[in-house]
């Protein structure tokens, strides 16, 4: 039901003002979502709203966006899987580039899935437990959950 939304909360996010816990000498220290979707297209459509974002969105202002990864999603990422996912990936590190998003995926579920670290893009971060890095996120750097 999330996936559906994420696109409007992205949106919402990023366009209203931060509450003054979430940021530091009036900089913004950013959102983070937890993202676990099972296909390509579900993937796109968070990453379409990210691109739509760019002309809106400055980091410096807003904070930055952190999309942790614990789901299907992962496999997407597979250097395996890259030539028949080539396009969402290269769209990920261009905004992860651009510094619009910052890319985490998790250990634990990519254990799961049999994913090895060497498997992944460098851009991606990986960390080790999705809700800790979440609280991390949260606690140590200001950023708001949504």
């Amino acid at each position: 039901m999330l996936n559906k939304y994420l696109p409007l909360l992205l949106s919402m996010a990023i366009l209203s003002p931060l509450p003054l816990a979430a940021q530091d000498n009036g900089r913004a220290q950013g959102y983070v979502f937890s993202v676990t979707v099972s296909t390509q297209q579900q993937l796109d459509v968070v990453l379409n709203r990210a691109e739509d974002l760019r002309e809106l969105f400055n980091p410096d202002e807003h904070g930055k966006i952190a999309i942790v990864l614990h789901g299907d999603e992962l496999q997407l990422f597979q250097k395996d899987n890259y030539l028949s996912n080539q396009s969402v990936v290269e769209r990920a590190r261009v905004l992860d580039q651009d510094n619009i998003i910052d890319i985490k995926a998790c250990q634990t579920m990519m254990q799961t899935l049999e994913i090895e670290q060497n498997e992944l893009p460098s851009f991606i971060e990986q960390v080790p437990f999705a809700p800790a890095e979440i609280e991390r996120l949260q606690q140590e750097q200001g950023f708001t959950r949504l």
